[in-house]
């Protein structure tokens, strides 16, 4: 047996709970699929994961940031409370623990998704599953002797988790940094190998870097991809 369903939206974080809203807003009947719970990506984050964008900036549709913090960055729990409350102002029509297995075209143009809990058709889904959660690991990675151990990041938790001596964090993004900073902080020798992640100062004058990105309107310019063989920019 199937169920048929209009439109699906996979994924119940950020991203697919604000196009949950929009949909509610448009009265278009849908369901959202999220093999977890709302925000599982954040709950999966290590202990002491926070935003590195200031809390004045978290501006989901219809929902701006409530808090009393607006210059703080707010730990994954608040992240998490945060979204649940959202979800819950609209009446998201979320269905938590149902993992999509397979997503296939059907006949009669519609799309055909195995789930943990049965088949779902619809005439239209949008996929929102993130960007975040396959760890890359560098060829050489392959290399390393048996006796060092390795995780990826998502398997972090806490400094006293890791064994002792030298850490080296393979990566200079958001997640590499403050990984780097908390092992620094509580007193192991760490080594960071930079990648080509952007860094910037956090505040400019008396406003944080990000203030300046959307207010000078670099927050809205295209982005840059390379040109094939000459490895000059151009828009996207």
């Amino acid at each position: 047996m199937s169920e048929t369903v209009g439109l699906v939206v996979i994924g119940g974080g950020q991203a697919g709970l604000a196009v949950s809203c929009e949909l509610t807003k448009l009265d278009v009947e849908h369901v959202v699929l999220e093999k977890g719970r709302i925000g599982q990506t954040w709950r999966d984050r290590w202990a002491s994961f926070c935003l590195v964008t200031p809390n004045w900036s978290v501006q989901l549709p219809s929902y701006p940031y409530d808090g009393d913090d607006p210059d703080g960055f707010m730990p994954k729990d608040e992240i998490v409370a945060y979204l649940e409350r959202y979800a819950e102002r609209f009446g998201a029509p979320i269905r938590p623990g149902v993992e999509v297995r397979s997503l296939a075209r059907g006949g009669d143009s519609r799309f055909v998704i195995e789930t943990a809990a049965g088949r779902i058709e619809a005439r239209t889904v949008v996929v929102c599953t993130g960007a975040y959660q396959r760890p890359h690991r560098p060829a050489g990675a392959s290399t390393l002797p048996g006796d060092v151990f390795a995780i990826d990041v998502e398997g972090y938790r806490t400094p006293s988790a890791l064994p002792a001596g030298r850490v080296l964090v393979v990566g200079s993004g958001q997640s590499g940094c403050q990984i780097a900073e908390e092992l620094h902080e509580a007193g192991r020798e760490v080594v960071v190998a930079c990648g080509r992640a952007p860094w910037s100062p956090r505040r400019l004058g008396d406003r944080d870097i990000v203030w300046w990105i959307v207010e000078t309107g670099f927050c809205w310019r295209p982005a840059l991809c390379q040109r094939p063989g000459d490895g000059s920019p151009r828009g996207s």
